[in-house]
């Protein structure tokens, strides 16, 4: 277990070739290290650093007193920092050796190597941000997306805490007039009658459902979802790839069973990341490569959130369609009729009356009815809420898992089935769970493996 006490450094910047990289150095010992290792530009050491300045000036070897490099040396003192600590930020060149080198100086100095995610769990404990804010900082780095960008970061600035601490506080509320009714039960004082708590315990319920209702296009900005093109070989599968992807990224030939392979890469769809794989079409066949492309095709099909079923137009449905479209009809599908272009052979009525309504018309070669067919799958991965107005919402799996069970606490309460100490317990949980999520109660446990996600340096 590390001690908190100890003043920690790390790389902040990612490793490789750039202009610029950070080293940043946190704890009690900050600013001394910091002055131990700098020389400022007029040559003297020991320089009374004053907060939120930036200096310019050299680290220097600790053995020969030789430059080591040019830097910026941004200073911030406690508690004006992320981790209201002293904090030192150097601004060296990037590169690895140049950070690396920096990095053991600053550890030969004093400082000890930071534990992934170690600064932004200090600014927790040290309560700068709350739990829910910490886990929005790791959001933020790894988004894809602008919307998902966005939504960590109205996270990070407290709106989904403000409602869950919000919550908490009714739910506390509720449950001092319990227990309240449950001390003076014996005493002849007028107090909350039953039917306005049992009507305030109602309304809380419906608030915390509401919130949990969102998590599913809240946790799909999040993460992104899987879309999977399929269909039998020959529709145009890849070619319809290619069109969304805007880039000849799969191999395309007249020639069936060109695409052997599962093949996958992201894009932005709405403000969605979408891992969009192009699979082998799938036959009966005895060719080994094939069969393996196909149990590979199989495979990402269930595993996904969303299918684009393509059928040709050019030529009639055939049962091999049917026979297709019946492994995949429990998901999430749009039907994409491509090679409109073409002359369309597709009975529409009777290719409706098998597949549904959610028919686009595409042509992949000319490029047509692509915007209307990332529409339908924006859509439907999003149940028709394609608003770009976010709100609060949840998207973190802990923070559902949680919620969930404070629902049910709640929903017991709300019953109405019993009162008094039945009903505080039942509170009681409901509070404690909701103070898991921004960490008014939590272990040691679950912190250390909230922050061992995060990357080494934030």
């Amino acid at each position: 277990m590390t001690n908190s006490n100890d003043t920690i450094a790390a790389i902040s910047t990612p490793l490789g070739e750039g202009g610029i990289g950070i080293v940043r150095i946190s704890g009690s010992k900050a600013v001394d290290i910091a002055d131990r290792i700098f020389t400022g530009a007029n040559g003297r050491g020991n320089i009374a650093f004053k907060s939120h300045t930036v200096n310019y000036g050299s680290v220097v070897e600790p053995d020969t007193g030789g430059v080591m490099d040019e830097v910026l040396l941004t200073v911030m003192r406690s508690p004006r920092s992320y981790t209201k600590e002293d904090m030192v930020e150097i601004n060296c060149h990037g590169g690895n050796s140049t950070l690396k080198r920096m990095l053991e100086i600053c550890m030969n100095a004093g400082a000890r190597l930071a534990e992934p995610g170690e600064f932004t769990k200090r600014a927790f404990l040290n309560g700068r941000i709350d739990l829910a804010q910490a886990e929005a900082v790791i959001d933020i780095i790894r988004s894809k997306t602008e919307r998902s960008r966005k939504l960590a970061f109205a996270q990070l600035k407290g709106k989904f805490s403000e409602k869950i601490r919000n919550i908490r506080n009714t739910v506390i509320d509720i449950l001092s007039l319990v227990e309240l009714n449950i001390d003076f039960s014996d005493e002849d004082i007028d107090l909350s009658a039953q039917d306005d708590i049992d009507d305030r315990i109602r309304k809380v319920y419906s608030l915390v459902n509401s919130l949990i209702k969102t998590s599913q296009k809240g946790m799909l900005i999040r993460e992104g979802a899987s879309v999977v093109i399929c269909g039998r070989p020959n529709v145009g599968k890849s070619s319809l790839m290619n069109a969304i992807l805007k880039d000849d990224r799969v191999i395309v030939t007249p020639v069936a069973g060109t695409t052997r392979d599962v093949i996958e890469e992201c894009i932005d769809l709405n403000g969605i990341k979408i891992r969009l794989s192009d699979t082998a079409g799938i036959i009966d066949t005895k060719d080994r490569v094939e069969i393996e492309g196909i149990r590979r095709s199989r495979e990402k099909l269930s595993s996904s959130d969303m299918v684009i079923f393509v059928l040709d137009a050019a030529r009639p449905l055939s049962k091999r369609d049917e026979e297709i479209f019946e492994a995949v009809k429990d998901k999430k599908t749009v039907i994409a009729l491509n090679k409109t272009d073409l002359k369309v052979k597709t009975d529409l009525k009777k290719a409706r009356s098998v597949f549904g309504e959610n028919i686009v018309k595409v042509s992949a070669l000319k490029k047509k009815g692509l915007t209307e067919l990332e529409d339908a799958v924006s859509r439907g991965l999003l149940e028709g809420d394609v608003s770009s107005e976010e709100g609060v919402m949840i998207t973190n799996i802990r923070h559902r898992d949680l919620m969930a069970k404070a629902a049910e606490c709640i929903g017991r309460a709300a019953s109405g089935a019993y009162n008094g100490e039945l009903l505080a317990s039942d509170l009681n949980e409901a509070v404690r769970y909701l103070g898991l999520i921004t960490g008014e109660t939590i272990g040691d446990d679950v912190l250390d493996r909230i922050f061992e996600k995060f990357c080494i340096g934030k």
